[in-house]
Parts: C-alpha cells; structure tokens; sequence
C-alpha cells in the first residue's frame, strides 16, 4: 500500500448540491488531493481530502466556509491511523476472523454520520490494539455509518471508550459482545 495523507479531511454535506460547491471551494483554496465527492444517503454530500497537514487544513477551512449551515459534521485527522485509510473504501467486508484466537471480543459502533464514524474508529486504534473488520457508510443506512472491530476483551473495552468519547452526540450506539457465538464469529453481517 502507498503512503497516504499523513493528513485527512471528512467534509458532510445535507445538500448534494452544496456539497459540489464545497469539493469545489476546499480545492480551490490549497492543493489537497481529492478522494472522493459523492452524494450519501440521506441526502447527503461526502467530500474526502488527503495531503500535507496544511493544505488539509486550509482546504477544510474553505470547504467549512463554503458549507456554511449545510455542513452536518466534519472530521480532521492530522494523522489518520492505518486503519482508517482502508475504512475510506468502505463497504468494507472482512477476510473471515472465525479462527483468529485473538478476537475474543467485538464492538460494533453505530453513528449518525460517516464524520463521526471515522473519529471513533481512528481514535479507537490509536488508544489500543484492535483491528477494524467491517464498515459500511451511509449508502443504504438512511446516512448512518457503523464499524466493527475485534480485539482481546480489555483492548475492545479501551477502544469502545475512546471511540464513544470521539463519535460524542453523533453516537448511536456501541455495541460490545464477548465471545461471539461460533454462528457470527467471521461474519456477523451475512
């Protein structure tokens, strides 16, 4: 895998419209490079940035600028976990875990926005040991996101807080099962 970012940017929109506008602002104002603008469930827009620490951050401002009353949540990460990254793709179906001895438990955490989704998960893998496993945003969520990752039993606890503490009022739910059934070990969405 190439190197990435270090620096990322999560722009979400609740016009599509306005979203374009603000793809268009954040990239006019600094040289960051564009991942994706794409409409989102719910009516949503997404704008994903990458690049230096400084255009991010200048490419954010004006897309925040430009967003105005429409931006829902952003995010801005001036160095996103590897984990993340992956995340970005997302639908994201695991390689099966069923035999990984060191799942023994697994988190799944549901947000209001895919923004708050990836600040709970990079916050979750930078305060402990733990491994993202499956990831959908929005599409087909009514604009929701969730992820899920599995780890020893006291690593998935640390994370589970630190990513309720990140995701904060976009927090649906966190979700921690230890030693899921053999039935969803691997795959707990079928």
């Amino acid at each position: 895998m190439s190197a990435r970012g270090p620096a990322l940017g999560v722009l979400e929109i609740g016009s599509i419209a306005r979203g374009v506008v603000v793809a268009d602002a954040s990239l006019k104002r600094a040289p960051a490079i564009l991942l994706s603008s794409r409409a989102i469930s719910g009516g949503k827009h997404l704008v994903m940035l990458e690049g230096g620490v400084a255009e991010v951050e200048e490419a954010m401002a004006a897309g925040k600028l430009a967003a105005g009353t429409h931006l829902l949540d952003h995010v801005e990460l001036a160095a996103a976990d590897d984990q993340v990254w992956p995340m970005l793709g997302a639908p994201v179906a695991p390689p099966d875990w069923t035999d990984d001895p060191d799942a023994e438990a697994v988190v799944i955490v549901e947000t209001t926005t895919v923004s708050a989704a990836i600040r709970a998960a990079d916050a979750a893998c930078k305060i402990a040991h733990v491994t993202v496993r499956d990831v959908r945003f929005a599409i087909d969520l009514a604009g929701k996101a969730y992820f899920t990752l599995t780890g020893s039993l006291d690593s998935i606890g640390a994370a589970t807080g630190a990513a309720i503490e990140a995701a904060g009022a976009k927090l649906v739910l966190a979700e921690l099962i230890a030693q899921p059934s053999p039935d969803l070990r691997g795959r707990l969405f079928r």
